[in-house]
């Protein structure tokens, strides 16, 4: 047998291989990032929801449907109780003056937005409070973290 073409086949053999492995490592980053419409959706909606949960003021769940019926529950997740003065999702004003003790949650309902069943939405969020001990007022935008899902039936 020739060994030097037994040499050269073995070196194509594991460049190959090398490459594969580059590039299925490239097309799973670029679909965790998002790079690619529709594959990385699931991942920023779920870090849209994660984030939200976990905010000062939260919203620990959501059902935006096609019905216009929209629901936000938030939770206060600060050690004072506040006065939710304005609660804007997409535009739209929920809350009026409600106060949330620690750790208390509140349902609103209204129509957010118009949309379809099963489609995709990404919205803004801003909550105006004012915290009942110190008087300071705030307005938490979440860092400019959208709210986002799929539109429910």
């Amino acid at each position: 047998m020739n060994h030097k073409f037994l040499k050269k086949s073995q070196t194509a053999t594991e460049y190959l291989i090398i490459l594969a492995v580059v590039i299925i490592i490239a097309l799973i980053v670029v679909g965790v990032l998002g790079g690619i419409p529709g594959i990385g959706k699931g991942a920023t909606s779920r870090a849209s929801i994660a984030y939200w949960k976990s905010a000062d003021i939260a919203i620990t769940d959501f059902a935006i449907s096609s019905s216009g019926t929209d629901t936000i529950i938030i939770k206060n997740n600060q050690r004072n109780s506040v006065t939710v003065n304005d609660l804007m999702v997409n535009s739209i004003d929920l809350a009026s003056g409600e106060t949330l003790s620690p750790g208390a949650s509140r349902t609103y309902t209204g129509n957010i937005a118009s949309c379809s069943a099963g489609v995709s939405f990404s919205y803004t969020v801003s909550v105006n409070y004012q915290d009942s001990v110190t008087s300071g007022s705030y307005n938490f935008t979440g860092d400019n973290t959208r709210l986002e899902g799929t539109c429910a039936n």
